[in-house]
């Protein structure tokens, strides 16, 4: 049956020709599977250029969050690094307050120290000058006043007490308290003289004892003379400086010879009855500025204690 078949003559250039039977359900299968087959490609293709599309799109976003998140890092490693410095910054502002409080409190203290040694070494002042009547005066006067100038440190508590062991000093070598232990038999002033027995001026102090006892500088001083006549025997003159004078008579014994530097409690002599005496004591003179003064004022500090901790 040539109904159900397709005929396709093919013919060359000679004039030959062929024919072609080809069903018509081939065909049409063919036909079917050559256009389901294109449709198919057709639909692959435009799902390949949109897939592809989408992979340039989501390319190019991935590109651009891969930047951002480089920059996120950078600025993240940037505000660690920031923060490392701040932390460092802190430790060492804290380090260095501490070292400052622990300063200021050593201050303090020393300070605090420094106050309280000067208030201790202001009462021996006080309670010295008061018992023999010294009295140190400053009247300030800006107009006959002058000097560089010097800005006051924080050390000022060093500075007074330096002032004041000064005055330590000072007192160190006034003739305070007793040449000897022992009692004191003829005063100061107009007496009755014990030779002659006529109302004379006795210009110091007269202590009893026996020959030998031994007769200590009531101050620091440097040996002004040491010599010997009719009326003090033998004696030993003390210069302490400041116009004192020390004068120690009728020695059985002189322990030191002229420049010599004497300490306030050191034995100097021995006691004896050389010169004009009736028996064995010790004559005392304090003179200030070549005159005598009463001794007593300066004996009655004996026994106070100079030293001060430092």
């Amino acid at each position: 049956m040539s109904h159900d078949r397709y005929h396709i003559i093919i013919t060359g250039e000679k004039g030959r020709g062929r024919t072609l039977v080809i069903r018509k359900k081939l065909a049409r299968n063919l036909f079917l599977g050559t256009t389901v087959f294109g449709l198919l490609l057709l639909a692959m293709s435009i799902f390949g250029i949109r897939t592809f599309g989408e992979y340039r799109t989501l390319r190019g976003r991935f590109t651009t969050t891969a930047d951002q998140l480089r920059q996120q890092t950078a600025r993240l490693a940037r505000t660690e690094a920031t923060l490392a410095s701040v932390r460092a910054e802190k430790a060492r502002l804290v380090a260095n307050y501490e070292e400052q409080v622990a300063d200021l409190r050593e201050e303090q203290s020393r300070l605090e120290g420094s106050i309280n040694r000067l208030d201790e070494r202001s009462r021996i002042i006080q309670t010295v000058m008061d018992r023999i009547g010294v009295k140190v005066k400053v009247e300030e006067d800006p107009s006959h006043s002058g000097g560089p100038f010097i800005e006051e440190k924080r050390d000022y508590g060093d500075s007074l007490i330096s002032s004041s062991d000064r005055y330590l000093e000072l007192l160190q070598k006034i003739p305070l308290g007793r040449p000897v232990s022992t009692g004191i038999s003829s005063g100061f002033g107009s007496r009755i003289d014990p030779i002659n027995h006529k109302r004379a001026f006795h210009a110091g102090i007269d202590f009893k004892g026996d020959t030998g006892d031994k007769v200590h500088a009531t101050g620091d001083a440097v040996v002004k003379q040491v010599g010997y006549n009719k009326g003090l025997g033998r004696f030993i003159i003390l210069s302490h400086g400041n116009g004192y004078e020390t004068v120690f008579a009728h020695l059985e014994k002189q322990l030191v010879k002229k420049g010599d530097h004497v300490t306030r409690g050191q034995v100097i002599g021995l006691m004896g009855n050389t010169g004009r005496s009736t028996g064995s004591h010790l004559h005392y003179e304090v003179r200030y500025h070549g005159r005598a003064i009463n001794p007593m004022k300066y004996i009655q500090v004996a026994g106070l204690n100079l030293t001060v901790r430092r």
